[in-house]
């Protein structure tokens, strides 16, 4: 193939990182140094000039990834993608992330256009410059178009708005359909008893679990008219009396997607009347995760809210346009039809329609059905960019927090410790007032009985601060007790890495703690549910062979999944296979998405935060007899276990010292141009790297059930 890349093409499109360049659009200069890990360090003497280094900085490194996610936030990526783009692009024309995003700029404030006009000019001078472009845009065969201020608004767009809690009712709503609402009630409860909180620190969780049989009646209610239709991190701050230097330290990484390249963008921005380190994301200016400046310093994990809603329409076309049912009126619905350009193939139309509720993302007007999304980042502008430009400018702890008041998209954790000696723990973003009834599912958008009744206010959004326990942390658990006034969510992670992190925390106690000890930390691969589960193990009657051999290096293991251990691979091989038999005994034809069977997260997502962490539990509480799931338990563990070692056989023979766990749990990066380009994909994924750790462990390595153990997140 003439496009196919080599090694030439790579070497020649390294940008020129030495030279000095004339470039217009630029005020007076700006220096930009990249050290030895190839992080830019920018300064110059005003603020425009600084960001315009920091466009063009990004750009020279992150081009591509920048006008990739340009084209999938305006449902475009098909142009580059071909046919496996059309998918992710109807979804997004429907999102209208366009509008949404010049609306966010229109109400930012003039400094921040300012700001972003000035970025924009700088990734506009590279595109313009004679350097050579990334390698792929040798593949699709095109060149990027010009780069625009609002298009810095819906990069950030597509890790966030598009992303978020509706998939999760998707799925619940088929598993009602699948195994009844009692079913799905059985084995959806929530967090579980005592599971460590975020707020107050070190408290645990004394609510009962959720009985949600009455709200799952009414989502399959909800829900009969569409059976034909078709993302943690970790973060903690500790106390200057616990530190040798007196002040707080703040820690925190993100466990995101393996992408290529990465997610993020380190970078140092000084200018003359601030500087901050920290993460970007590639075209958005400033650093806004996991971020410093000379006062303040924060760290960020994702808040688990739900913010999105779904709302079953009723439609139909009457005298010229379409409409939807609301309250007993039948209303007009806005319409547009949108045409999608394909690579190599027929372009397609989709229609676009959207509701008081917002846009229409599954179901047809033929039909009558159709489901909307209400995103609190798809409505009206706000000001989060704002929030942005003021924590990158906060001097304090407490004009911190006031910066991240107009925070909206999306609602994050914030761990952060000032100069000053404060430290403590912000939740933060645009959570909607309403029922918890929504939660459980998508809802009847006609009856007006699940509106939102504004929004929580900030003042009354969770928040700690120099809590008397020295410390806070936040992991992605649950954040409050079941007694706070509103609802966030019924879906937070598991507690596992919270409560290791309080653990070390606490064993460092005894002494004082150094940048040093937050790094071992980050570092830890102790696995809190392998504690509980090879305890089982252990005590399985009637072993013998290679099973008595296995379960007793289990029995004598420390629990830390290291890259060379073989009681690791014993331990995640069989917890594979009882999640797999959970999924099977639990969701019925909907375990596909576990077993391999089909691609749907669903179903591997409510594994990962109900179902399973609830079977853990119970095996350490010795309660699985009362759980009433509604099918057998008792075998899971035995079953699990001789299967997984004998998957272990099968894939590395009977010799058990083949069995590292690094030999298993490898990196598996994926370029978005990998699977429409095969022949090139062995020069676009970067190689794979074995790994310790699980998504368990603070140093978290996440592995889909269906993935055979290859890293997806980390």
């Amino acid at each position: 193939m003439t496009n196919q890349i080599t090694d030439a093409d790579l070497k020649a499109a390294l940008p020129d990182v030495e030279s000095e360049q004339k470039l217009s659009g630029i005020v007076s200069e700006a220096t930009i140094y990249r050290d030895k890990w190839g992080i830019p360090h920018i300064t110059a003497d005003n603020e425009s000039d600084l960001f315009f280094a920091q466009g063009f900085a990004t750009a020279q490194d992150r081009l591509f990834q920048m006008d990739y996610d340009r084209m999938r936030c305006l449902g475009r990526s098909a142009e580059y993608l071909g046919d496996i783009g059309l998918a992710q692009d109807k979804l997004m024309r429907c999102r209208s992330l366009e509008v949404v995003s010049k609306r966010d700029l229109e109400v930012s404030s003039n400094e921040v256009r300012t700001m972003i006009s000035a970025y924009t000019r700088g990734v506009n001078a590279f595109i313009e410059s004679d350097a050579p472009l990334p390698v792929e845009y040798k593949l699709i065969e095109t060149k990027p178009e010009k780069w625009e201020d609002w298009h810095c608004v819906l990069v950030y767009k597509v890790r966030n708005t598009a992303e978020g809690s509706f998939q999760a009712k998707l799925w619940l709503a088929r598993l009602a359909q699948e195994i009844g609402p009692e079913g799905v009630a059985r084995i959806s409860t929530g967090s579980q008893p005592k599971a460590l909180m975020t707020v107050p620190p070190g408290a645990e969780y004394s609510g009962p679990a959720l009985n949600a049989i009455q709200e799952l009646t009414e989502v399959v209610n909800a829900t009969a008219s569409l059976l034909e239709t078709d993302g943690g991190s970790n973060g903690w701050a500790i106390s200057g009396d616990r530190t040798v230097s007196g002040l707080p330290l703040v820690a925190g990484d993100s466990h995101r997607g393996l992408e290529v390249p990465n997610v993020y963008y380190q970078i140092h921005l000084k200018g003359p009347s601030c500087q901050i380190l920290g993460y970007s994301i590639p075209g958005v200016p400033m650093a806004m995760h996991f971020a410093h400046n000379d006062y303040v310093g924060w760290g960020m994990t994702h808040g688990g809210a739900d913010t999105q809603d779904l709302f079953v329409e009723q439609l139909r076309y009457s005298s010229g346009r379409v409409e939807y049912l609301y309250k007993g009126e039948w209303l007009e619905a806005a319409k547009n039809i949108e045409k999608i350009y394909v690579r190599n193939g027929q372009s397609e139309e989709v229609t676009v329609i959207e509701t008081r509720h917002g846009p229409i993302i599954a179901g047809s007007l033929d039909s009558g059905w159709g489901l909307a999304i209400s995103d609190p980042g798809s409505g009206v502008g706000t000001e989060w960019l704002d929030a942005a430009y003021r924590a990158m400018r906060a001097r304090s702890a407490d004009e911190l927090e006031t910066a991240f008041a107009t925070w909206t998209d999306r609602v994050n954790n914030y761990p952060y410790a000032d100069v000053n000696g404060n430290f403590g723990y912000l939740f933060k973003g645009r959570v909607p007032s309403r029922s918890d009834v929504n939660g459980w599912g998508p809802v009847p958008g006609w009856s007006g009985d699940y509106e939102w009744d504004g929004f929580i206010p900030n003042s009354e959004l969770p928040r700690s601060k120099n809590p008397d326990s020295g410390w806070v942390v936040t992991c992605n658990q649950r954040v409050v007790d079941h007694d706070y006034q509103h609802y966030l969510t019924h879906m937070y992670g598991t507690d596992y890495r919270a409560r290791r992190v309080r653990d070390r925390i606490e064993q460092i106690s005894r002494r004082k703690a150094t940048v040093a000890d937050m790094s071992a930390i980050h570092a830890d691969t102790t696995s809190i549910p392998a504690i509980t589960l090879s305890a089982a193990i252990a005590k399985l009657p009637q072993l013998d062979d290679l099973y008595l051999s296995a379960a007793q290096i289990v029995k004598d293991w420390d629990h830390d999944l290291r890259e060379d251990s073989v009681a690791a691979a014993i331990y995640e091989a069989s917890s594979r296979e009882i999640s797999k038999l959970l999924a099977i005994r639990a969701y019925g034809a909907l375990s596909g998405g576990v077993t391999g069977v089909t691609v749907d997260a669903g179903a591997e997502d409510h594994l990962r935060r109900q179902l399973k962490p609830d079977f853990i539990r119970r095996l350490n509480d010795d309660s699985l007899s009362d759980a009433g799931y509604g099918f057998e338990t008792e075998d899971l563990v035995e079953a699990g276990f001789k299967a997984g070692v004998d998957y272990l056989v099968t894939r590395y023979g009977a010799q058990m010292k083949k069995w590292r766990w690094g030999e298993m749990h490898q990196t598996d990066h994926m370029h978005p141009l990998s699977s429409s380009f095969p022949e090139s994909a062995h020069k676009l994924n970067p190689p794979r790297v074995a790994a310790p750790g699980d998504s368990d462990v603070p140093f978290a390595s996440g592995s889909p059930t269906t993935a055979e153990f290859s890293i997806k997140t980390g």
